[in-house]
């Protein structure tokens, strides 16, 4: 940045000098916006518990090799990856007597969607977690790809070994 002021930031490096002009971002909806910012009990303990809430509403698992050598001792929790970074999806069907989880959420059992989701972490605000999943079952482009999958699996002839592919453009 080469010259700031509040109202007018001017970048250099990165944007040639403001020839390169990025669209504005969409505005954040105001129940996460006071979600995100306030002093709120409730939104601080969100804030706490951020992690957890993300979790509870990911599609896919995180997979690494982690050393755990670096994560003893004082300091913030830190951790070191040896080789690469994995992102598993797994099956969009559970194993045989096991529970949802993941994407599976938003393809089984859906009309228990919530009470899943709190089985899960049972710690987590039931209201936070439910205006959350009510979000993102109404902004997020990937839960219309799993209900959408989810539908073709309960047609009767659907074939068994149905596979999603998601491929970035």
């Amino acid at each position: 940045m080469t010259n700031s002021t509040n109202n007018n930031p001017q970048f250099s490096l990165c944007c040639e000098n403001g020839k390169v002009l990025l669209p504005n971002l969409p505005a954040t909806l105001q129940k996460l916006e006071i979600l995100l910012t306030s002093k709120e009990s409730s939104a601080v303990k969100f804030r706490d518990q951020i992690r957890m809430y993300n979790l509870v509403l990911a599609f896919i698992s995180l997979s690494a090799k982690v050393d755990e050598s670096v994560t003893r001792g004082p300091g913030p929790y830190s951790f070191r990856i040896q080789g690469e970074l994995y992102h598993k999806i797994g099956s969009l069907c559970p194993a045989e007597g096991q529970r949802p989880q993941f994407a599976q959420l938003y393809i089984h059992d859906t009309k228990r969607k919530h009470q899943n989701r709190h089985a899960i972490m049972p710690l987590l605000d039931p209201t936070t977690l439910d205006w959350l999943l009510t979000m993102m079952y109404n902004i997020n482009p990937y839960v219309e790809v799993f209900k959408m999958a989810r539908d073709m699996m309960a047609t009767e002839g659907a074939p068994m070994d149905l596979k999603l592919h998601l491929i970035a453009s």
